[in-house]
């Protein structure tokens, strides 16, 4: 209670607002999390207390500026399986941490063009920091935007290491079977283009001398008298790049181990894979409905190194996992968004649910075939009287039925995440 007090007094701290270009923004989050599986040893909660604070000075100049951003996470209680789920863990047991996340600068040296170097986050198509935790994914390295001409932006970064969403340092990218630092760096390149109706992007990810992806989508905005219809489709390969792509170098999505002769580490793996979708999204006033497919020649390779989980780009996704992106697995989903403003303001719910079936080892379909399914509630919650205050809540239910194996396939899990955010900005 003395928590949320704290969060709900935070705006009386604020100074008069002028012109000068400083600005701290800062954001407090209560998570907790209830994770119930198939297997009652795995079962475990967690529950944490977060602070981020981001500062960020003028660009001095009108090209350079700096950012800063620390991170706290108190550990407010857990009990089951010991796992760097909300927090890190010390010595066997469960604990918060404190990190400078981010720490960068930020130069502008032509109109259109912002470069930062230092601890950074990241989100695009192939490569992201994640929300869903107490504190984000945090990457070291330059990262550039420029935007030649309306509508067009391309991008690109460059990261040699990284610091988890539950961890307290910053390390080198690694597989499943190398030390800290053998995938020497991880770079993404991409464009966006959006003309009228029509949006196109597309991007290149690779993690050094072990993997590499390739996205493309495109959508199509139609607007009627009180309503609107978005249409999108996409692409994406992952594909071997190299030394580091090894047996149980991705232990947690790919089969290879079941290949005869198989040795961890040893036996090269060739598993470049493809999928495809398709998605609808129709909204009218409070109401949003959407239904998507997708599709998977072979496994979409989850993780840009160990410990990532990657980015899912498909729409078939859920917000927990897994992921159902399996050998030649087929995904269709469906999902309900509902803006209750005129009864309620400030509450959104969704209700979603997806079909998984024909997943098959990815070596061989012999060695094991699978169907999944998940469904999924969120509610959100803007607190009308307090700017700033958002609670949010998920419930989450997947189950499978797998015959031999299939590594993506998980067993069955149902998941509870609360979230309590505060954030506010200053001007100084």
């Amino acid at each position: 209670m003395s928590i949320a007090a704290a969060m709900l007094c935070a705006p009386s701290m604020a100074v008069s607002a002028d012109d000068s270009g400083y600005q701290l923004k800062t954001k407090s989050r209560l998570v907790y999390f209830d994770r119930e599986y198939e297997n009652p040893t795995k079962d475990r909660t967690q529950s944490a207390f977060s602070i981020t604070a981001d500062w960020t000075t003028p660009q001095y100049g009108g090209w350079i500026g700096i950012g800063l951003s620390p991170y706290f996470v108190e550990d407010l209680g857990s009990d089951g399986l010991v796992k760097a789920d909300v927090l890190t863990v010390k010595d066997g047991e469960m604990s918060g941490f404190a990190l400078l996340g981010q720490a960068y600068v930020n130069l502008t040296p032509v109109n259109g063009l912002a470069i930062k170097l230092g601890r950074l986050t990241h989100k695009s198509m192939l490569l992201s920091s994640s929300g869903s935790r107490a504190v984000p994914n945090t990457y070291q390295g330059v990262n550039a935007l420029y935007k030649p001409m309306k509508g067009l932006s391309v991008y690109g970064a460059v990261y040699d290491k990284w610091s988890a969403r539950n961890d307290d340092e910053f390390v080198g990218f690694r597989t499943d079977q190398t030390e800290e630092g053998a995938i020497d760096y991880i770079s993404v390149i991409g464009l966006k283009y959006k003309f009228d109706a029509f949006t196109v992007e597309t991007e290149y990810l690779n993690s050094k001398d072990y993997l590499s992806k390739f996205g493309l989508r495109g959508s199509y905005l139609t607007k009627f008298d009180g309503s609107s219809l978005k249409l999108s489709a996409g692409v994406f390969t992952s594909s071997d790049d190299g030394e580091l792509f090894v047996t149980a170098a991705e232990s947690g999505d790919l089969d290879d181990e079941d290949r005869d002769g198989a040795v961890k580490g040893e036996t090269r793996s060739d598993n470049d894979g493809m999928g495809v979708y398709a998605e609808a999204v129709w909204k009218r006033n409070n109401l949003q409905l959407s239904a998507a497919i997708s599709k998977f020649d072979d496994i979409w390779i989850e993780d840009n190194f160990a410990g990532d989980h990657g980015r899912n780009p498909f729409p078939t996704r859920s917000r927990v996992g897994p992921d159902l992106t399996n050998a030649n697995e087929t995904v269709a989903k469906v999902s309900v968004i509902y803006n209750w403003q005129d009864l309620v303001p400030g509450l959104t719910t969704e209700i979603a649910a997806a079909q998984g079936w024909d997943a098959e080892n990815s070596v061989d379909p012999a060695l094991g075939t699978a169907d999944e399914d998940w469904k999924e509630l969120v509610v959100t919650y803007k607190v009308p009287t307090v700017k700033g205050l958002k609670f949010t809540g998920v419930w989450h239910d997947y189950n499978s039925d797998e015959v031999g194996n299939v590594d993506g396939v998980k067993e069955d899990e149902t998941d509870i995440r609360l979230y309590l955010d505060y954030s506010y900005k200053f001007n100084f």
